[in-house]
């Protein structure tokens, strides 16, 4: 789907670094580049860039933007970051003063996404949605959708935003209410990563070249949740949508997209929770294709995911005794 007016768009700067994970990533500050100006502007500015390749693709219709509205944050980790978190009974900053969650999408999330989508874009068909079967979930196949895999470890902490908020704004915003900025646009090889930065009201100068996320199109954050309107959420496209019917396709390789919430926690600051709640929080996530892990050790990732389970089951047992 080419962008028809690709002069309109607002220039934007693409740069490059390497992360902590030591990978290469190109980001852009302060801006939520939608798939439609990443289009325009990574082949004008990288046309060597790997994404470049995915981003020019001809891709058949699917459900887009669907809009998402969020609950749950969770936060997955390895097994030092396990046991750390654990001993501390607290979160704490990594690369940057940051803490990192991303959005944790169900079922009953995804069903309300389908329901708006077809509201807004078939309105004679949307009263005949609950006669028929959904569709959504066979085009919401990126790892974005897949919270039983983690590329970042086997062990994941899911809590409700408004809790994390709570619990931020207690410990680390003086009782006031956290401020939400658009932090950045990052991109790697397939995956587009929408940042928002949550921070306390005393670093609003700080932050200041940031702008505030009500003012933003692709994230909100409204009544506890986080509204993302998803745009790339395939990865690989197994199916068309056209005329609000699925048709099976051979597959094509794109982009995705996700939301990345990034807690602002300076000074050796922490997010404290009770050890009950971290437990009944925590469940284990299968490893993915691609390990993005901290974990250097000798253990592969079955032997390693086999091994949270047991440690997991543990706890839970630990919790139903006490």
């Amino acid at each position: 789907m080419a962008n028809a007016n690709p002069q309109q768009h607002e220039e934007v700067t693409i740069r490059e670094r390497r992360n902590a994970r030591k990978k290469t990533e190109r980001f852009i500050t302060g801006k939520h580049c939608s798939l439609e100006e990443l289009k325009v502007q990574m082949p004008r500015q990288r046309p060597q860039d790997d994404m470049v390749r995915y981003l020019i693709k001809e891709i058949p219709p699917y459900p887009t933007p669907a809009e998402f509205w969020v609950s749950d944050v969770a936060h997955v980790t390895e097994d030092s970051g396990f046991m750390g978190i654990l001993k501390s009974d607290e979160f704490s900053a990594g690369a940057e003063d940051f803490s990192w969650w991303g959005l944790k999408v169900n079922e009953e999330e995804i069903k309300a996404a389908e329901r708006r989508y077809m509201e807004s874009n078939f309105p004679k068909q949307a009263p005949e949605l609950n006669q028929q079967e959904p569709f959504l979930e066979k085009f919401t196949t990126s790892p974005a959708f897949q919270p039983e895999k983690s590329r970042y470890g086997s062990y994941r902490f899911t809590f409700p935003l408004t809790d994390l908020m709570q619990w931020y704004k207690e410990q680390n915003c003086g009782g006031e209410e956290p401020v939400l900025r658009v932090h950045e646009t990052v991109t790697y090889k397939q995956e587009i990563m929408y940042t928002v930065l949550i921070h306390s009201p005393e670093d609003n100068i700080r932050f200041q070249e940031y702008p505030f996320l009500e003012e933003n199109e692709l994230v909100r954050y409204q009544d506890g949740k986080i509204i993302w309107k998803a745009q790339a959420i395939c990865k690989t496209h197994r199916c068309q949508f056209v005329l609000g019917k699925v048709q099976e396709l051979p597959e094509i390789y794109y982009v995705w997209d996700q939301v990345s919430l990034v807690f602002h926690l300076p000074n050796c600051k922490t997010m404290k929770i009770p050890r009950e709640r971290l437990i009944k929080a925590l469940e284990t996530c299968k490893p993915a294709d691609i390990n993005l892990s901290w974990y250097e050790g000798p253990k592969d990732k079955e032997a390693r995911f086999s091994e949270a389970k047991m440690k997991v089951s543990e706890l839970k047992r630990e919790l139903e005794d006490n």
